[in-house]
């Protein structure tokens, strides 16, 4: 089941997204985006809110999609 992105572009800047989210944004698997969080300096980092719970600012994610955009 793909996440909602359809409401992405009104989320404000520190709003917190999963990584299957960012994944569906980026058109990419799941995997990916955990790959190069790890390997990728200019990729946004996760943050980590608990134990089994880890999301993706939407400013980063923002900035980080205008850059390869451009």
């Amino acid at each position: 089941m793909k996440p909602q992105i359809s409401n992405f572009e009104t989320l404000p800047d520190e709003a917190r997204v999963s990584a299957e989210t960012f994944a569906v944004l980026m058109d990419v698997h799941e995997n990916t985006v955990w790959r190069r969080a790890k390997n990728d300096p200019s990729f946004p980092k996760p943050i980590k809110l608990g134990t089994r719970c880890t999301r993706f600012r939407v400013g980063d994610i923002r900035a980080f999609m205008k850059g390869v955009a451009a």
